[in-house]
């Protein structure tokens, strides 16, 4: 692959480059995927100089080889979600074409993002301080398909191993100790540590800090009511600690209330109030 063609979508068989364009055509995103690490530094330098980019204006956020699990190609459709996530960020996926992976069972990538766009993803923690209007909202999926090292209090519960890109570990309420080692050695992976407690890891030098505030009461009586599949309302969690207004709670108390309904033989209403109770640890 050489300057002369790298930027003219075509079929491939040991480089694509994908890359996230802004409304201007700014290339805020890029991926690289290749037959070999070699291969994938050769196309990076290639893109970089055809499209007269300067490599001080990115950050490589990812690196490392990556199993095909079974694709036949690799493109835009393919990397849909990542498509999904861009556009979320008001970037547009675009490609120098398709990567053909027969006989081919790892590729090795490299994920850079811009400057600019690694500082408007690393404000969010401060509240988007310093842009010039009111940021688009980021979701944690965007931010974590993106590799990097990110700490995460998630007092919402949701699941995290759904969102992670591939590659990226996941560790739960680790050992600070464990995290610094983590963080201080030369690795081809990010790591995303999962906390109630952000607090705790406040003075290591992770990218990101995502905080996932807890539902609202309404929110956790609409997330109830769904699994349920009856009408539960707000006012049963007014007094609840934040700590137990996530996802994960809920999911917990639907099944004390059909534990309570099937074995219990107790009515709906009547096994949400003592759920509740049992679930605060009231008597």
């Amino acid at each position: 692959m050489g300057m002369e063609d790298i930027l003219i979508p075509k079929e491939r068989r040991d480089a694509v480059v994908l890359i996230g364009v802004d409304r201007s055509g700014s290339v805020e995103f890029i991926k690289v995927y290749a037959v070999s690490e070699e291969k994938a530094k050769q196309t990076l330098e290639e893109f970089f100089s055809a499209k007269g980019l300067f490599p001080s204006d990115y950050r490589l956020v990812s690196r490392g080889s990556e199993e095909t699990a079974g694709k036949v190609a690799i493109t835009t459709r393919s990397e849909s979600s990542l498509g999904a996530s861009l556009s979320r960020l008001g970037l547009r996926l675009l490609s120098n074409g398709v990567l053909y992976l027969e006989g081919i069972d790892r590729v090795y990538q490299f994920t850079l993002v811009s400057e600019d766009l690694y500082r408007r993803i690393t404000s969010e923690k401060a509240g988007g301080r310093g842009l010039e209007s009111e940021p688009q909202a980021i979701l944690p999926e965007d931010v974590l398909s993106l590799g990097l090292d990110t700490l995460v209090e998630n007092l919402r519960g949701i699941e995290l191993d759904e969102l992670l890109p591939e590659g990226a570990v996941l560790l739960r309420e680790p050992p600070v100790d464990r995290v610094a080692e983590i963080l201080a050695e030369a690795r081809d992976y990010p790591v995303v540590v999962e906390t109630k407690d952000a607090g705790k890891y406040g003075f290591l030098e992770f990218p990101v800090v995502l905080r996932l505030p807890p539902l609202s009461p309404d929110e956790f009586a609409a997330e109830l009511s769904a699994m349920l599949g009856f009408e539960v309302g707000a006012g049963y969690f007014l007094d609840y600690p934040p700590e137990k207004l996530g996802l994960r709670n809920a999911k917990a108390l639907a099944r004390l209330v059909r534990v309570l309904v099937e074995k219990r033989g107790l009515g709906e209403r009547e096994a949400l109030a003592l759920a509740v109770r049992l679930n605060l640890g009231e008597p």
